[in-house]
């Protein structure tokens, strides 16, 4: 399960995180973000730029509960930077704090840092590397290994001061103790699971998370404060977290063996990596850390009011009092293992053709050179390389949004200036701002005279004004403009978001005059058919009227003849 994850419901095609992302390890899977983990430096870049809030990080918090659920013994390496991260609340009120939770014992990472820095300055006398990279920032090591494994052989071997002090712990208390980092570092928590260093540190929470754990708890300043604070024998440890804090803590910082030099930010640490590999540079001492101010500016620290000036304010206040208060200094040194192993960490993607290449590049329209804007938008540097993203399946073809607004663009335009009805926009004093090509020609007008032009002055409505006033709209009403001697039917539709009027207008003139044409002829024929009616029924009365006479005479000639008849059968008789 990746360290940095992704809420898909929040991701809004921005490509801020690929911009902040200093390796590209992000991918774009049918218009979502997703890590590739295994470039991933842990840099954390792309969780303090997402404007959508849209990445989280994987928390052990709930672990951590466990442990103590169990009644485990629950040891806390807690880095210096502590005192940077929590405003209203000093060392003392966070031992304390910790203590509530159900945490066993608590000790700064500091403790580690001190042995850490002893392996740097042995590294320094023996002077049998070309160049001595600090390994003390987990996002470092894996950049180096990932990106530049020909420099894996510069990087000091030495385990982080974190893995130092779990290993320290263990060797006091016993292996079978619970060890939690807490600190501001992402990568701290894959670090932890590293194949050399698995089962030093059974969890790494960070100072976000754990605020918000003390927020659940309710544990708030009102706290027993009687528990007894553990320093550090090389107080000037502490200063770790700061740019140029390792050198600090170095007895041999003036030596000539090497030139001792502070790096802090990834860009600035990727170009000095591009300067060791490509220009040869040696003897140099290179601290190096991912995070811009150093690990008090970690992607994962609980910033403070006054930001970085008073995050490092706090913590050299800190160092200054610790050096002051002999009841903070402990005795205690190690003799644990702190050698570290570093490898070729490198996955070559496969690397496209020219032709496939410029193929990508023609279907979003790049046809030549000066298409390549190189604009960044898409968060690659270049267009080629965003290409090679594409050819590798890590980008879309539509994150180029040069091309898709010029696509967009230009379907608008094509939509509007070939439909057969005119369209109107108006601004809120009912200027015409833009009339399109059907517009111009239905209406007999010139588009240079246009813009500016009240709508009254070309057509003589009063629901332009009824929907401007009362943001009311009206579709397909019919109307006839005399000026025009023309019918037409109109849509007037307000839009609020940018407070103008779009008019859309059907010409029906040839329609209405058809109608109008049937109308006549079907008047003219239901004339025609009720004179016919009329004579036809003249025509049945007077047959009628004939009939009836015939029978009369018909009757009385039969009556005749039946008495004469019955008469003459009586005679018989």
């Amino acid at each position: 399960m990746s360290i940095i994850q992704f809420k898909e419901a929040n991701c809004k095609n921005c490509y801020k995180c690929i911009r902040s992302c200093p390796v590209k390890a992000i991918a774009f899977i049918n218009d979502q973000a997703r890590i590739v983990e295994e470039d991933c430096m842990l840099c954390g870049n792309c969780l303090t730029v997402c404007p959508q809030n849209a990445k989280i990080v994987k928390s052990e918090v709930d672990t951590v509960k466990g442990f103590i659920r169990k009644k485990e013994k629950v040891y806390v390496s807690l880095a210096p930077s502590f005192v940077s991260a929590f405003e209203n609340a000093d060392e003392v009120w966070l031992y304390a704090a910790l203590k509530k939770l159900g945490f066993t014992y608590i000790e700064e990472t500091a403790v580690g840092a001190a042995q850490v820095s002893k392996k740097y300055d042995q590294l320094i006398k023996e002077k049998k590397m070309k160049n001595i990279i600090t390994s003390a920032c987990p996002s470092i090591t894996l950049l180096v290994q990932k990106y530049y494994p020909e420099l894996v052989d510069q990087l000091a071997p030495v385990v982080s001061p974190m893995i130092a002090h779990g290993k320290m712990l263990r060797e006091m208390y016993g292996p079978r103790i619970k060890v939690v980092f807490i600190g501001p570092c992402l990568s701290k928590k894959d670090e932890c699971n590293d194949l050399q260093t698995r089962g030093v540190i059974d969890a790494a929470i960070t100072f976000e998370e754990l605020d918000a754990w003390l927020l659940e708890e309710g544990i708030t300043d009102d706290i027993d404060l009687t528990d007894e604070i553990k320093g550090v024998r090389e107080l000037r440890a502490r200063i770790y977290p700061v740019p140029g804090g390792i050198i600090k803590t170095l007895e041999s910082r003036n030596n000539k063996n090497y030139q001792c030099l502070s790096v802090d930010g990834v860009e600035r640490c990727i170009k000095i990596l591009d300067s060791i590999k490509n220009d040869g540079l040696e003897n140099y001492f290179i601290e190096m850390n991912s995070c811009s101010g150093g690990c008090i500016g970690g992607p994962c620290m609980k910033h403070i009011k006054g930001g970085f000036l008073e995050a490092r304010r706090r913590l050299l206040t800190y160092l200054k009092r610790g050096l002051k208060e002999e009841k903070l200094v402990s005795t205690r040194d190690s003799k644990v293992d702190l050698k570290r192993n570093f490898f070729d960490m490198q996955k070559k993607g496969a690397v496209p053709s020219e032709s496939a290449i410029q193929g990508i590049l023609n279907s979003i329209g790049k046809f030549t050179a000066d298409k390549e804007l190189n604009c960044g938008a898409c968060g690659y540097s270049s267009c080629r390389d965003k290409a090679i993203a594409v050819y590798n399946n890590r980008a879309q073809l539509h994150m180029c949004l040069p091309y898709m607004r010029e696509r967009a663009e230009s379907m608008s335009n094509l939509i509007i200036n070939t439909t057969p009805n005119a369209i109107f926009a108006l601004n809120e004093k009912l200027c015409i701002q833009e009339a399109n090509y059907s517009a111009q020609k239905i209406f007999g007008l010139n588009k240079s005279s246009l813009e500016g032009k009240s709508i009254f002055e070309v057509l003589e409505c009063g629901d332009f004004q009824f929907v401007i006033d009362s943001k009311k709209n009206i579709y397909d009403e019919k109307y006839y403009y005399e000026k025009y001697d023309m019918t037409v039917t109109q849509s007037i539709i307000y839009v609020p978001d940018q407070n103008i009027v779009v008019v859309v207008i059907k010409d029906i003139t040839d329609e209405e005059r058809q109608i109008q044409k049937m109308h006549k002829i079907r008047e003219e024929n239901v004339e025609l058919a009720q004179k016919v009616i009329e004579k036809q029924m003249r025509v049945a009365q007077e047959i009628a009227s004939l009939l009836g006479e015939t029978t009369a005479e018909t009757k009385v000639a039969l009556t005749k003849l039946k008495k004469s008849i019955m008469s003459e059968m009586g005679d018989v008789k």
